[in-house]
């Protein structure tokens, strides 16, 4: 099988970038988004975007305008990332984004994931310019070399990856649903205090908020302080950061790593599946359950000790609480958290019967939640081995 190098501006009809002018805002109309609604699964969250009106979206240039098949790639600050547009919904973006329309003899879906590799990326970090935010102009995006083998056989090496996603996006649904349905069951306990009529059979007394410290339900533990030089990027052991932390999302997969486990370590430092962490440093607070084996908790991130961590999980995350750590942090340049300044925090806790109630109906939630996502783990995995070999023809389909 033989494959072509080409220039990646050769594969497509168009590539271009966002307005450079500042768009009009509106408070509806058509989504405008930024580098920061790009997630971490190359996908668009259109849940904080600002919005621009109708008639300025439709006086843009047709290369400007998103289609199905279309891939916007981010080519300032956090370079790299590409989306590949699976629906016709309309939406707008700013200059830091380029958009690709592919020619027709290019699956789009083939070039996405070509630019999804390691070997693209370092490619794109070997021509960006800048040092304090790094930027890949639209020349040197279009001058990019890839390879590229015949359509048939783009479109099975699409069909193959597309399928490892599908599968992931499937259980990110179920997982976004199971989480949704803890936190109303949370907001209607211990919120909207509005406890439903068929659990009244199960408990006895009446729901009541008492104000404790919150000690008295959840303890914190502390990472250690690994020496950096230790590092490699290879080993047996995962070292957990605070960049693994996102808001109810572990990322397992940017580590570095340790063959051995220091002496003077911890044992709490040794991270199991279903651990919960918390973000001490930076975007203070945020939440998440620890999934898969082999990880080890460093500095700046705290471990959570309870004997109810489904409660403590959905507590932690509450507005009441979140607001309150925020409020707690300090620092001007980076805010930061102490796990012994959260523990004497004062918050309203509901009595014993409900928050075992609550731990007895969502604990079992959180347990797909952590099964569906271990599933993703090795489904990613997979697909990001074979990525490569995909793409430099080693496996050939």
């Amino acid at each position: 099988m033989t494959w072509e190098k080409v220039k990646l501006g050769d594969c497509c009809i168009s590539i271009s970038d966002g307005d450079h002018q500042a768009p009009p805002k509106s408070r509806d109309g058509i989504p405008f988004i930024t580098i920061a609604n790009i997630d971490q699964f190359n996908k668009i969250d259109f849940t904080n975007t600002m919005h621009v009106p109708k008639d300025y979206f439709d006086s843009l240039d047709s290369k400007r305008k998103p289609h199905v098949g279309d891939i916007i790639y981010s080519v300032v600050g956090s370079f790299g990332i590409p989306v590949y547009i699976k629906n016709d919904d309309m939406f707008t973006f700013q200059r830091h984004i380029a958009i690709l329309k592919c020619k027709e003899n290019i699956n789009s879906r083939f070039l996405y994931y070509v630019m999804k590799s390691r070997t693209f990326y370092h490619q794109a970090d070997s021509v960006a310019i800048g040092s304090a935010q790094k930027t890949i102009t639209l020349s040197a995006l279009r001058d990019m070399e890839v390879h590229l083998p015949e359509r048939k056989v783009q479109n099975k090496i699409a069909s193959i990856l597309s399928a490892y996603d599908d599968l992931i996006e499937n259980n990110r649904r179920q997982i976004k649903l199971l989480e949704e349905a803890a936190e109303r069951l949370y907001k209607e306990w211990f919120v909207k205090r509005n406890i439903n009529s068929c659990i009244h059979g199960v408990l006895t007394g009446n729901l009541k908020l008492t104000p404790k410290k919150l000690s008295s339900i959840i303890q914190f533990s502390n990472g250690y302080a690994f020496r950096s030089k230790t590092f490699t990027t290879k080993g047996h052991y995962k070292i957990v950061t605070i960049k693994n932390v996102q808001d109810s999302y572990f990322e397992g997969s940017d580590v570095d790593y340790i063959s051995r486990i220091p002496s003077a370590m911890p044992n709490h430092c040794i991270l199991k599946e279903g651990d919960i962490l918390l973000s001490l440093t930076g975007n203070v607070g945020r939440v998440c359950v620890v999934v898969g084996k082999d990880y080890l908790l460093n500095q700046r991130v705290g471990k959570v000790c309870t004997a109810y961590p489904a409660f403590s999980y959905y507590f932690l995350k509450s507005n009441e609480i979140q607001t309150k750590m925020v409020q707690l942090a300090n620092g001007s340049a980076q805010q930061n958290l102490s796990t012994k300044s959260i523990e004497q925090m004062i918050v309203n806790l509901p009595n014993e019967e409900y928050i075992c109630t609550f731990e007895g109906i969502v604990q079992p939630f959180l347990n797909q939640q952590i099964r569906l996502s271990y599933d993703n783990q090795l489904l990613q995995e997979a697909r990001d081995r074979l990525l490569p070999k995909l793409m430099s023809g080693e496996v050939e389909v």
